[in-house]
């Protein structure tokens, strides 16, 4: 989790990161933080133009 973490702040247009840190953070129980996390995957996602990134944030938030 640490490592996801310095991975999304390093690279904070890195939307496919914080997706990765949402699925860790749902496995882990923490849906409150895999939802932020899939909601910023969405937004960064967005302005990227990544439409399939976009559609499997939204599909994480709906499963937690």
């Amino acid at each position: 989790m640490v490592n996801a973490t310095k991975a999304t702040e390093a690279n904070p247009q890195g939307f496919w990161l914080f997706l990765l840190k949402a699925k860790i953070q749902k496995a882990m129980g923490d849906k409150v933080g895999a939802k932020t996390s899939a909601t910023k995957c969405a937004e960064v996602a967005t302005e990227a133009k990544n439409d399939e990134y976009v559609k499997l944030a939204n599909e994480l938030i709906k499963s937690l």
